[in-house]
């Protein structure tokens, strides 16, 4: 009973602290209109009026809130914001884009029967080898293999000859895929132009692309990072034109039913997806690929805005690979290949890359992980949607966080595609000798000289959302900064000196406090505490004559003393 009643007086005392520091805010806060709220002197005894203008602070606050989640909202919900810059934004300020070509046909006849034969001398049967052959597409398209296959891989494997080093050895050489090659209208030779890269439509041949598409058989360890190219003309010839031969007669095995060579225009330091599609070269057609990109940059303010509110990433955000710039399709790319390393313990064939490869530490998919792989392709698909919801049940057992984004910073190609059928050479510069019409004629070039820039900036930044902020409490309650500070002040310290004051005056005073005004007669003799100095001197001065008898006396009868608290009776002296 007593412990309850010690709960019950400190709640009753935390409660008047509280109540009490409320009053001393709104008397003393800067705010506008809480003034008239608490025990003011001129309203103290007007209810009425102090509960209106309670009610016209409420609303007031309900209001500033109101407005303020508003403003909130619309920060989070559009942090950025793009404009078009220009319209008239020059071409030749733009790197020219890469250009891969990849034949149709994924094993190159030739090749195919002189790698036979030096099987054969290990002791391998060229019924054996062909088979192999014949499946290594499968890696790509992760169709179900037999047993037997995966028999012959190992002891292909034994001999040195893993599923890697038999494509690249199959695989259609750039040498006789490009029979001449022009650059700005000058004969270059094919070799210089174009570099062995592997991507996920196979073993392919790329003009201007980045070192981390390139094979390990081929990479240059020490090779320079490559320049970027730009060009100051527009038109067919004014940029990169190829005679390929599309090989018909060393085809083996082929993804379509068709002939001809696909052509991938993509950026340099970008890893080809199938967006990068352009169009299929085929034997006797002249095909006229145009540009025109859009320039898109983004606002170094950018990056003040965490990641997942501003919805884009710049090149050095996102991969773990930093050899290796930041673009959705290599995020994407990454993103398949951590997931499939975590759950088949290798990475397809099709999709490495060495740096990553070298930081998972897991071998390369062979056919004995095509099942893996699979169920793997029925199970998950490695959409921009599905990426967040793998990598959230990936990451409670393997640490995976895979989060793409676009990139800030980009350049779009819009492609436009002609194809005509070859009759005679339409330009000087080619020999008139050859027979076009047993060859492909590709042009890659710009459209216009012109294309439009964006430019990708904050809709709101920090600094205008507390400009807003403030513009919002000093429109409703003529607040500012130092109204918080003056409201955390009287909140923060005063409390503690009211309870203080509180528990001073209770231990002084241990008798009950009164509270009511009471009256009482002293007929014969002054009360206790009456000649307090200050109520001495008080008294002299307005009372000047009566203390001196020129007055008129008080009557005895008519003496009451108020009294408010015991404090009263105290004699101060």
């Amino acid at each position: 009973m007593v412990h309850s009643l010690s709960v019950l007086a400190a709640l009753r005392q935390a409660s008047l602290t509280v109540v009490e520091t409320f009053w001393i805010f709104c008397e003393n806060s800067s705010l506008h209109g809480l003034r008239y709220i608490g025990p003011n002197k001129a309203i103290r005894g007007n209810i009425l009026l102090r509960f209106v203008w309670s009610v016209i602070a409420m609303v007031s606050l309900g209001f500033t809130l109101l407005l303020a989640n508003s403003a909130w909202d619309q920060f989070r919900s559009n942090p950025t914001l793009t404009t078009i810059e220009t319209t008239s934004y020059p071409v030749s300020l733009i790197a020219f884009p890469s250009v891969t070509l990849c034949n149709i046909n994924k094993i190159h006849s030739s090749k195919a029967v002189e790698l036979g034969k030096q099987l054969m001398e290990l002791g391998i049967p060229l019924n054996d080898t062909t088979d192999v052959l014949y499946s290594l597409p499968r890696l790509n398209d992760y169709r179900p293999i037999d047993q037997r296959i995966i028999a012959i891989e190992q002891l292909l494997a034994s001999k040195g000859y893993d599923t890697e080093r038999l494509s690249f050895e199959v695989a259609p050489p750039c040498e006789t895929m490009m029979i001449h090659c022009f650059w700005l209208m000058k004969p270059v030779q094919c070799r210089t132009l174009f570099r062995r890269t592997k991507i996920f439509a196979g073993y392919c041949c790329s003009f201007n692309a980045d070192r981390f598409l390139e094979p390990n058989f081929t990479r240059s360890q020490d090779a320079l990072p490559q320049d970027s190219i730009h060009v100051t003309g527009i038109g067919k010839g004014e940029g990169l034109s190829v005679l390929m031969d599309i090989g018909e007669s060393y085809y083996m095995a082929s993804n379509r039913f068709s002939y001809g060579i696909e052509v991938y225009v993509h950026r340099s330091f970008d890893f080809p997806d199938y967006s990068d599609y352009t169009t299929v070269v085929q034997r006797g057609t002249e095909t006229d690929v145009s540009i025109l990109p859009t320039m898109v940059t983004a606002s170094p303010a950018l990056r003040n805005i965490p990641l997942e509110m501003r919805g884009c990433a710049f090149a050095d955000e996102g991969n773990i690979t930093t050899s290796v710039p930041y673009t959705y399709s290599n995020c994407m790319n990454e993103c398949e290949m951590r997931y499939i390393a975590t759950a088949c313990r290798c990475i397809p064939l099709f999709r490495q890359t060495v740096e990553l490869q070298a930081m998972l530490q897991v071998p390369i998919c062979g056919f004995r992980e095509l099942a893996c792989l699979l169920d793997l392709k029925e199970r998950v698909s490695f959409t921009s949607a599905q990426v967040g919801n793998m990598a959230g049940s990936e990451s409670k057992r393997s640490n995976i966080k895979c989060h793409c984004y676009p990139s800030c910073t980009l350049e779009k190609n819009e492609v436009h595609t002609i194809t005509n059928t070859i009759s005679k050479p339409q330009n000087d510069y080619y020999t008139p000798e050859f027979n076009f019409s047993a060859y492909g004629v590709l042009h890659v070039h710009f459209r216009s000289t012109n294309c439009l820039k964006y430019r990708r900036e904050p809709f709101v930044t920090w600094q205008t959302l507390v400009a807003t902020f403030g513009g919002i409490l000093g429109l409703c309650f003529g607040g500012s900064i130092l109204s918080l500070i003056e409201a955390v002040f009287l909140f923060g310290v005063i409390p503690f000196t009211v309870f203080k004051a509180m528990k001073n005056k209770s231990k002084a005073h241990p008798s009950p406090t009164v509270n009511a005004i009471s009256y009482v007669n002293y007929p014969r003799h002054q009360p206790l505490g009456y000649f307090r100095r200050k109520e001495v001197m008080a008294r002299a001065i307005n009372n000047a004559g009566a203390m001196w008898g020129t007055g008129k006396s008080m009557p005895s009868d008519n003496r009451r003393w108020k009294q408010h608290y015991i404090d009263e009776l105290r004699i101060i002296p």
